[in-house]
């Protein structure tokens, strides 16, 4: 379980994420468009970005003091590849024992995804295509068999068929809480179950079933029936029950909200 009490998050004295009181856990997608603090707040609870006020815990532990809690927490940031100027192999295995995952499964999971150890063994992270990296950081955290996994946008760069690939794998994961971002809607059908949170502007709305999020519609201003009223700078935003509004799938990505505001989203 990872909580936020009054947490602000961000970088350089500049707060993106702002008195966050909330408590994650189980399966959940925070869905949102670019730019929308969605990263920000998982590098807060990884301990890469600052935290300017209140307190972040995975599983009770402050983590400010999370450092040696092998089993904690992984995440597929591309900041965990930093580790050593080595091969890409090296950096999983370093990674695997670290944490006490299985080096052998993710080099197989890596090898069903068109990723072969040889590749790894012959190029540093930052060799790699992004496609790759992010390939190889989303399996590394899969398989590191934490009870906690930060997964940010683990399909970015994704041909089409691996996205199906890298999510039979994100599904199959015995993690206790995984966490994934990301502005693409065609998950919402895909992880029906899962809690879903929407993010803008650094402020966080939900939580709504994926799978009734799916069938929602988006429309500018509030509406007295809407499941959720979203304020933006353009102006407030409703999630509206199914068959109302601009269904939320049809954007493909949620960075087309703002075309919603612009063009008034109505329908």
């Amino acid at each position: 379980m990872i909580g936020f009490e009054r947490a602000s998050i961000g970088y350089k004295g500049k707060p993106v994420i702002r008195d966050l009181d909330l408590e994650l856990s189980g399966r959940v997608l925070l869905l949102g468009p670019n730019g929308a603090g969605k990263t920000t707040l998982l590098r807060g609870v990884s301990g890469i970005a600052d935290i300017y006020g209140g307190r972040i815990l995975v599983d009770g532990v402050d983590v400010s003091r999370a450092n040696g809690h092998v089993g904690l927490l992984s995440t597929n940031l591309p900041e965990i590849t930093y580790i050593l100027p080595v091969d890409s192999l090296s950096v999983l295995e370093l990674y695997m024992e670290v944490l006490g995952g299985d080096a052998g499964a993710a080099l197989e999971m890596l090898e069903s995804l068109g990723l072969p150890e040889r590749q790894l063994r012959d190029k540093k992270p930052w060799e790699l295509s992004a496609g790759q990296l992010k390939m190889l950081t989303t399996v590394m955290a899969l398989a590191s068999g934490a009870r906690n996994v930060l997964l940010d946008e683990p399909f970015e760069q994704l041909d089409p068929s691996r996205k199906v690939k890298m999510l039979k794998k994100i599904l199959s994961s015995g993690s206790e809480t995984v966490v994934l971002t990301t502005h693409e809607t065609w998950l919402l059908e895909r992880l029906g179950d899962w809690s879903t949170y929407l993010v803008f502007e650094g402020r966080l709305w939900g939580p709504v079933l994926a799978s009734r999020l799916s069938k929602a519609g988006i429309a500018a201003g509030s509406r007295p029936d809407a499941l959720l009223i979203i304020e933006t700078s353009e102006g407030p935003v409703s999630i509206l029950p199914e068959g109302e509004g601009v269904p939320v799938t049809s954007l493909i990505s949620l960075d087309r909200v703002y075309e919603v505001l612009i063009g008034g989203g109505a329908q």
